[in-house]
């Protein structure tokens, strides 16, 4: 029977595109296929959305079927779907988005000469470009490669065009293949005649011995290794019939999930709150209710315990599930703990992994090799079939929330919704829930589940004491430090001693600067001229490193100058205290303590944060230094003291979510402190000792906090009492730019006026008004939460075709944005 195939493009652009589907790919051609198609001049890689019956000889057909099964299932093409409806994006991107990146195929333009370069007499360019693709040799030049042979960033296409036109080159448009393909390593296996044969040499024995020890099929390397044995030993055998060699596919594991001895985990009794939470999670497990939890648990009270015997559970029913967490730095030790529990059936998926690792990854847990997941927020698509449990570790984090490219989502609610539509149980974990879960559990559509209190301790004697204290919290007022005159530099004379205190008793401190770099502003103390990054509008940072001062929003780096460029002055001085500096001074201060520094600068390299948190764990390092990547879910007994170096760092920016930030942060870093037999402190320091985000985690009051948070939301109408969408404007220019947000904010002024309560604010310039020479403007529609998506949806949408869009500008919408800068 005919057949038509309704397929979403792996492009920006938004649509279902019908193609027929060829009698020989009929079989493979199905909704979750990725398949080839014609798409203008070009071939992309497209999804299969639906299958009908039907035939039409003016639609174009399928080239190529490029997977063997279904890259996705119906499960996660309908969840995409919704990502894109929800977050205003075109479907498919969020296709995109569940796929291993790299593996796409698509046609691009390649050019080739077709005269020499003086027969285009009139353009220096023009001959530059004929003399480098008669170079090539024949095979041509991709169009976007011509620009380096121009030095430039981009090839102009009125050139291109004009000596097309001519006949001087062509351009073509070629199927390229996917940049990411599975990997194969020779195998081998004995041969039917290899027992009891005649052999010729020791190599030769040594490696049948192997062979026939290990019962199986062989990495050909593996076996050489072990035996002493060569390729040669291999052709002789394989000659002989002795022995088999092929070529099969081999995983590439990412850092860390190499197979190395996991002790098996210890068995640990459940306290009251657990058993309690556990027993409401199971019986939905076990019911197939679809559910969601709201696991709200001071720091150390055992949430991770509650999760891996959920996931027991959940296995146990011959299920799958999917474990989140917010940073990577945290995957390389909860991977470890998993693995203790589940062995080598948990994956683990995240964007430092090669795009090779990433895909043998993906590929084996669609295989169903994996029943467990664990990552970052991308692993909320992972490719997992019969799911039965999604946790959200630390939900509150605003790394779930993907800001570019398309689909920006929210991590955290696709997994509320993921888990709805496959019939599943989620739970969100915290210590300090956002406002949004909150309120979400105080409405009853979550089901909250309370732990008060941290686990009981075992102290060296096996013996099991009473839980842990949550530890003191001391506030110590920087300006009244500096006016006493006892403030020497980033530590107050206070924390000095409290470090003092535990390098002589062996213990260890963890210190949250959540600056990176050595100083954040340089600045000249005669002209006040401080360097700004010429593509952005921000301050570059000093960094100690390469003696250089740097952009932290597009990277550029300079020299630090000297003296002053405007009036000549020596007297520069460096303003501030990033990790670096701090770092320093705790090499003069303490000078035999050994410090581990963990932040973006140290942490750039592939397997640093697990090599990082590895030394930490075995006691080669009495501090641990970073940013807000030490704040969460880190757990060693040793740690007695935390220090938060500066307190007011994003306290005060323009956001209405700062203050619940701030407390999330520093109730989450002095959670890592005295969670075991040693008692901990907390120290934090700040130049605003009042603020209600300090005093309520001073007393480590989550509850307190939530309600007066949530009263000035609702006065105010911001979320989670009502839903925002960030439109952000950017242009090369600024002129164009903010014509371009002011058409933009008077096409969704009109359209607002049609639907009750809403209210658009701006345009504004953005807070970093330029990044990486992009000029950007912002507006805010805010509207009331009873408003269903799909209205706002509509009334975004009928803007957006109000207005035409310049050449070089953009426009990126964002659903519930978690930033206002």
């Amino acid at each position: 029977m005919p057949a038509l195939a309704h397929v979403v493009p792996l492009t920006p652009v938004d649509g279902v595109y019908t193609y027929r589907v060829p009698e020989a790919m009929a079989d493979e051609a199905v909704p979750g296929a990725r398949v080839l198609v014609p798409f203008g001049r070009r071939q992309i890689t497209g999804v299969v959305a639906e299958r009908v019956e039907g035939s039409d000889d003016k639609l174009k057909p399928l080239h190529d079927v490029l997977d063997a099964r279904p890259a996705l299932t119906s499960e996660l093409l309908g969840l995409t779907k919704w990502v894109a409806d929800y977050y205003l994006c075109a479907w498919g991107e969020a296709v995109k988005a569940a796929l291993p990146s790299g593996t796409g195929v698509e046609s691009h333009r390649v050019a080739h000469a077709l005269a020499p370069a003086d027969a285009w007499p009139d353009d220096p360019r023009g001959r530059k470009l004929l003399r480098a693709l008669a170079e090539a040799n024949g095979t041509g030049l991709p169009v976007a490669a011509l620009a380096d042979v121009l030095g430039r960033k981009s090839v102009p296409q009125n050139l291109l065009r004009r000596m097309e036109a001519a006949g001087v080159l062509r351009i073509d448009h070629e199927v390229q293949d996917a940049a990411v393909t599975a990997k194969t390593a020779r195998h081998l296996r004995l041969g039917d005649g290899a027992e009891g044969a005649a052999l010729r040499g020791a190599k030769q024995r040594a490696l049948l011995d192997h062979l026939t020890e290990a019962g199986e099929v062989v990495l050909q390397a593996e076996a050489l290794a072990a035996t002493g044995a060569t390729s040669s030993t291999v052709k002789g055998l394989v000659e002989r019939g002795l022995v088999e060699a092929f070529d099969a596919e081999v995983e590439r594991r990412a850092d860390g999930m190499d197979a190395e001895a996991v002790a098996p985990a210890e068995a640990l009794d459940l306290h009251p709150a657990q058993t309690a939470a556990l027993a409401a999670i199971v019986s939905a497990i076990e019911a197939d209710r679809a559910e969601t939890f709201l696991l709200h648990g001071v720091t150390g009270s055992g949430k991770t315990e509650v999760y891996l015997r959920a996931l027991r559970a959940t296995l146990d029913r011959g299920e799958t599930a999917i474990v989140l967490v917010p940073e990577i730095a945290l995957t390389p030790q909860t991977v470890r703990r998993f693995r203790a529990h589940f062995g080598d059936r948990v994956a683990v998926l995240h964007s430092r992994m090669s795009p090779g690792e990433r895909l043998d990854a993906w590929t084996r847990i669609r295989d169903g090799v994996y029943p467990i997941v664990i990552g970052p927020r991308s692993a909320v698509f992972a490719p997992l079939e019969n799911l039965g449990l999604i946790v959200v570790d630390e939900e509150h984090e605003s790394s779930y929330k993907q800001f570019d490219p398309a689909p920006r989502y929210h991590a955290r609610d696709v997994a509320v919704m993921r888990a709805h539509r496959a019939g599943a149980v989620c739970v969100l974990g915290s210590a300090t829930p956002s406002m949004e879960s909150v309120a979400n559990a105080n409405a009853g559509k979550y089901t909250r589940l309370e732990m008060p209190e941290r686990v009981p301790v075992r102290g060296p004697d096996g013996t099991t004491r009473a839980p842990a204290p949550l530890p003191p919290v001391r506030v110590l007022d920087l300006a009244r430090e500096k006016k006493v005159r006892r403030l020497k530099g980033a530590l107050s004379h206070e924390l000095r001693l409290a470090i003092a205190d535990r390098l002589a008793k062996g213990e260890q401190t963890i210190l949250l600067q959540n600056r990176r770099g050595y100083a954040p502003v340089l600045t000249c103390e005669d002209c006040g001229w401080t360097p700004t990054c010429r593509d952005c509008a921000v301050s570059l940072t000093v960094h100690k490193t390469g003696r250089n001062l740097r952009c932290h929003y597009c990277g550029r780096a300079e020299r630090i100058p000297r003296p002053c460029p405007e009036c000549g002055s020596d007297d520069l001085r460096q303003l501030g205290a990033g990790t670096q500096r701090v770092e320093e001074e705790i090499a003069e201060v303490f000078p035999a303590a050994r410090v581990l520094r963990m932040d973006l600068d140290t942490t750039s390299r592939k397997g640093a944060h697990r090599r990082i948190l590895d030394a930490f764990g075995r006691g080669d390092a009495d501090i641990l230094l970073g940013t807000q990547m030490v704040a969460k879910g880190l757990d060693f007994p040793r740690v007695t003291l935390v220090g938060v170096v500066e307190a007011d760092t994003g306290m005060l920016l323009p956001d209405f979510r700062a203050a619940e930030r701030t407390f999330q942060l520093l109730a989450q870093v002095a959670g890592r402190a005295g969670r075991h037999e040693l008692e901990g402190e907390v120290l934090i320091q700040t130049r605003n000792p009042e603020h209600p985000a300090l005093q309520f985690a001073l007393r480590h009051d989550f509850h307190g906090f939530a309600l007066g948070e949530l009263a000035e939301r609702l006065a105010l109408g911001y979320p989670p009492y009502g839903r925002l969408i960030g439109v952000e404007l950017k242009g090369p220019h600024e002129g164009s730019t903010r014509q371009l947000a002011g058409r933009w904010g008077d096409a969704l002024v009109t359209e607002a006026g049609k639907v009750a309560g809403v209210e658009v604010l701006g345009p504004v310039p953005a807070l970093i008004g330029r990044v990486k020479r992009w000029w950007r403007f912002q507006i805010l529609v805010k509207t009331p939460r009873t408003l269903p998506a799909s209205v706002l949806a509509s009334m975004v949408r009928a803007a957006e075709a109000r207005v035409s869009l310049p050449s070089g500008h953009r426009v990126n919408l964002d659903v519930d944005p978690v930033g206002l800068y």
